[in-house]
Parts: C-alpha cells; structure tokens; sequence
C-alpha cells in the first residue's frame, strides 16, 4: 500500500512499514523529533523512528528549497522511501552509539542520513 503524505511544501511517500498504520502523520513534521541527543535517544519504536525520517524528509526538502520548489530531497516511489527508511535507521543507531559515549561532543542527524 502506498501512502503519500501532503503537506504545503509537497508530496512525500512514506516507506513500507506496518508502522504507517497506527501513526498520526500529522504529528511527524517537526524538526523536535530528532534534532537534540535527547530526542534522538528517545527514538527506540519502529513508529517513532518512522516519524523521524517522515520529519526527516519533509525539513530537509524545506532547508533545501526555502521557496517551496518541487523535486529535491523527494523519493521517487515506495521502493526508494522503503530503502532510505533503512540508511535512517543505521544512521540515527550510529549517532545514538556515538551520543551514549561521553565523548565531549554530540553527533547529530544530518542531510547524508537518508544516502547510503
């Protein structure tokens, strides 16, 4: 099934992921979700992680093209959102690795997170 969420800068398409089911997609536009080491420790669901990326894709398509143009930062089907979800994932587990040593520093999400 695909699921394509609409939001004033555009379409976007959510990955494959029972998660889709019982998430509100309203409440996954917000940078909040993983832009602090507290947020990003935070995710640890399927549905929460699912709504970071959806946060994720939507943000970055807005930093990238403060003046709404289409096509940047967007999957082509639910083939290519299904596949980025994944080097999400991986990406948000290695911050969180990283962000539980006390380091001095904290690693951050960042535009490469969806590439692999």
């Amino acid at each position: 099934m695909t699921v394509t969420l609409v939001t004033v800068t555009g379409m976007y398409i959510v990955p494959d992921s029972d998660a889709a089911e019982g998430l509100n997609l309203n409440d996954c536009f917000s940078e909040s979700i993983y832009d602090t080491e507290d947020a990003l420790a935070e995710l640890d669901t399927e549905e929460e992680m699912l709504c970071a990326f959806i946060a994720f894709q939507v943000n970055k398509d807005i930093e990238e093209n403060p003046d709404l143009q289409l096509g940047v930062g967007r999957y082509q089907d639910v083939a290519e959102a299904t596949e980025r979800f994944g080097y999400f994932k991986t990406c948000v587990g290695e911050v969180q690795k990283v962000n539980e040593e006390e380091n001095g520093w904290e690693a951050e999400i960042n535009f490469f997170c969806d590439l692999s």
